[in-house]
């Protein structure tokens, strides 16, 4: 009776035994497979950091190119900025002189509509002398 006991009570530890052995391998199986899945997307994150620090760098030389372009035209803006009213101010006067110079030309007959008609004097011919014939 007590070697039945005993080799029941083996019996029920082995069973408990593989019970625990194979919960402990399928724990171990699911960590070892989220160690890997943890892994990889360490990796992926790193791949990503890394293409983000690129197009950071990238974009920090696109802003000083922009900074300098604005820094270089400065000085020409702020002077159109300041001539602008004037410049307006003076083309709109030679605009003016323009119209007052055209409405004064309209009342005046052109030179071709006042100049006399050329005749052809026959006479003339005769009195031109020239230098290297004697008569």
């Amino acid at each position: 009776d007590e070697i039945k006991n005993g080799m029941k009570g083996e019996e029920e530890a082995q069973v408990d035994y593989e019970a625990q052995m194979a919960a402990a391998q399928q724990l171990h199986d699911e960590l070892v497979a989220k160690k890997v899945s943890l892994e990889s997307a360490i990796a992926k994150m790193s791949e990503e950091r890394s293409l983000e620090i690129e197009d950071m760098e990238e974009n920090h030389k696109l802003l000083q190119d922009e900074v300098d372009y604005k820094k270089s035209i400065t000085p020409d803006c702020d002077w159109i900025i300041r001539a602008f009213e004037g410049r307006a101010k003076a083309r709109a006067s030679e605009m003016n002189g323009l119209v007052g110079a055209k409405e004064f030309l309209v009342g005046k007959s052109s030179l071709i509509e006042t100049s006399k008609t050329a005749t052809f004097d026959d006479s003339a011919l005769s009195k031109v002398r020239f230098l290297g014939l004697r008569r």
